[in-house]
C-alpha cells in the first residue's frame, strides 16, 4: 500500500529528475535541457523533491572539496537553470528507496567497474574489471567481450576478488559482490560477406543477451497530466515577473545574430548564461520593434520552418521553455542597430571555413586580398587547420555577400586543400626556439586585432 502511495504521488518529471542520477550527481539544468523539459517543470518538480527529502544539492568549490547536502529554494533552482548559478543534485537514501519502489531494480544484473588503463603500450595491452553481485553474469560477459564491449581478453590474466559491502551506488551498499580484474587488447571487426554465419548468430545473441542486462529496472508509468504537477503552485508566468528589457541583454541578442540566422533564444540564453526572465523581456522588445523576426518549425523534422514570424511574449516563453522550435534573426533594421552600436570595420570582415561551416563556403572569405593572404602566411600557426600551399583558387565577389543581411562592393574568397595542422601552442616550453615562440606570438597578436573588427558598445 505505501508502494502504491508513493507511485501515486510521483509526477514523470520527478520521476526524470530521481532517475537522472541513480548512478552519478547530475545538473537540474542538464535534465531539463536532455528531457527538453521547461524550467518551470523542472523548478516544480525539483521543488517538490527537495521538500519531499529525495534529493539534496550541492556547490563546487575551488578546493574541490565542494559544498553538499543543502536543499535549495524555489529561487535557486530557477537562478541554476538560468545558468546563475553553479550545483549538483543527487539521490539522498530516502530518494534511492522512492526510486527502488517505482522501478523494482534486479541488482543481480547491476554492474560495474571501469575499462581502458594501460598496462603495455607498446603491445596494446589494457586493463580493465567488472564488479557484480552475481559472478555467472561476470563469467559470460567475459566470454561476449569481442562482441559488446570490442575487446579480446588475454586469457590467464584474470584475478578474482570476493567484496563484501559493495557500494554499488553512491547511494546504494548490497552485502557482497565479485570483482575480475583481466587485460585485453582492443578488438576490431565488421560483418562482411566473408564473416561464418556461426560468428554472426553468436554476435546477434550476445548483443541481445547484453540488452536485457542493460534493462535491469522497470520503468513505470506514471502521471503525465501537467494539472497535477502544478496542483498546489501556479506555473511560473515570465510575464508576471516582467520590469524593463535590459539594453545590454538586447545587445548581445543582436550580436549573436550577426553572423549565423539559426540560432535559437534558448541556444543563446544557455551559452551566454541568461535567465528566461531576462531573455524574454530583451526578445520581446528587440521583436516589437522589428529588428528581429523569427522562423518556426512545426516539429523537428520541419528543415524550412515558417519565415518573417513576429514572435509573441507567449510565443517566446513557449521557445524558452522547449515547446515551440525556432530561430531568430536579424531584419535590415536589426543589422543597422546592431552597425550604430558595434561600429563594424567590414574592411577587416574575415572568416577562415575549413569546416563547412553554414552558410558558408568553405575556404577563406573576406573583404581585404591582403587580410586573406597575411593569414594563409600563418594559418599554421594560429589555426586548427591549415591550407595546402599551391592549392588555392581566388574569385572577386562582386557584390559581396558578407552575412546574410549585409552586402558589400567587393570581397574574396579562397579555396583550398587543407589539412590538420601540427603545430601545438600548449606545447611551447623552454626548449622551443625564441623565433618560433616570437613567430606564434605575433602571428596570435595580429590575428587578434583582425577579430576585433567591431567595438562592444559600453551600455
Amino acid at each position: 500500500m505505501t508502494k502504491d502511495r508513493t507511485i501515486m504521488t510521483i509526477h514523470r518529471i520527478e520521476y526524470v529528475i530521481l532517475c537522472s542520477a541513480i548512478k552519478n550527481y547530475e545538473t537540474l539544468k542538464n535534465v531539463g535541457s536532455d528531457w527538453e523539459l521547461s524550467h518551470a517543470e523542472v523548478a516544480v518538480a525539483a521543488d517538490r523533491l527537495f521538500q519531499k527529502g529525495y534529493i539534496l544539492a550541492g556547490f563546487p568549490t575551488e578546493d574541490l572539496g565542494g559544498v553538499q547536502d543543502l536543499s535549495l529554494t524555489r529561487s535557486e533552482i530557477q537562478a541554476h537553470l538560468d545558468g546563475k548559478l553553479n550545483a549538483f543534485y543527487y539521490l539522498t537514501p530516502q530518494g534511492g528507496a522512492c526510486w527502488e519502489a517505482l522501478c523494482h531494480p534486479d541488482w543481480h544484473k547491476y554492474f560495474g567497474g571501469y575499462l581502458a588503463r594501460g598496462i603495455d603500450i607498446e603491445k596494446g595491452v589494457l586493463q580493465s574489471e567488472i564488479i557484480c553481485q552475481n559472478r555467472q553474469l561476470i563469467e559470460h560477459l567475459l566470454t561476449i567481450t569481442e562482441h559488446v564491449f570490442d575487446q579480446t581478453v588475454i586469457v590467464g590474466t584474470e584475478v578474482w576478488e570476493n567484496i563484501e559491502f559493495w557500494k554499488a551506488t553512491y547511494w546504494k551498499t548490497l552485502p557482497k559482490a565479485y570483482r575480475v580484474r583481466y587485460q585485453y587488447q582492443n578488438f576490431e571487426w565488421c560483418i562482411d560477406s566473408n564473416t561464418p554465419q556461426e560468428w554472426i548468430e553468436k554476435d546477434r545473441q550476445a548483443k541481445q543477451w547484453y540488452w536485457e542486462i542493460l534493462h535491469w529496472y522497470t520503468k513505470p508509468e506514471l502521471d503525465t497530466n501537467p494539472s497535477s504537477l502544478f496542483e498546489d503552485v501556479a506555473p511560473i508566468s515570465y510575464a508576471a515577473l516582467a520590469e524593463t528589457p535590459n539594453p545590454q541583454v538586447e545587445y548581445l541578442l543582436l550580436k549573436c545574430a550577426v553572423i549565423f540566422n539559426n540560432n535559437g533564444l534558448i541556444d543563446i540564453a544557455s551559452s551566454e548564461h541568461l535567465s528566461h526572465v531576462e531573455t524574454l523581456l530583451a526578445a520581446d522588445s528587440l521583436f516589437q520593434k522589428g529588428d528581429i523576426k523569427a522562423t518556426v518549425f512545426a516539429d523537428e523534422y520541419d528543415a524550412e520552418g515558417t519565415p518573417d514570424v513576429v514572435l509573441t511574449m507567449a510565443g517566446i516563453q513557449d521557445h524558452l521553455d522547449g515547446r515551440l522550435k525556432a530561430s531568430y534573426y536579424l531584419t535590415p533594421q536589426g543589422g543597422a542597430k546592431w552597425e550604430a552600436m558595434a561600429h563594424p570595420d567590414w574592411n577587416k570582415f574575415l572568416i577562415a571555413n575549413f569546416l563547412s561551416i553554414f552558410p558558408y563556403e568553405e575556404g577563406i572569405i573576406g573583404t581585404e586580398r591582403e587580410i586573406i593572404e597575411q593569414l594563409l602566411a600563418v594559418d599554421s600557426l594560429i589555426l586548427i587547420h591549415e591550407h595546402i600551399p599551391g592549392t588555392e583558387n581566388w574569385n572577386v565577389l562582386e557584390p559581396f555577400q558578407a552575412t546574410y543581411w549585409k552586402t558589400l562592393p567587393r570581397g574574396y574568397h579562397v579555396s583550398c586543400e587543407h589539412k590538420s595542422s601540427d603545430f601545438c601552442p600548449w606545447k611551447l616550453d623552454d626548449n622551443t626556439p625564441v623565433e618560433i615562440v616570437e613567430e606564434y606570438e605575433q602571428a596570435s597578436q595580429w590575428y587578434e586585432n583582425v577579430k576585433k573588427w567591431y567595438t562592444d558598445p559600453s551600455l
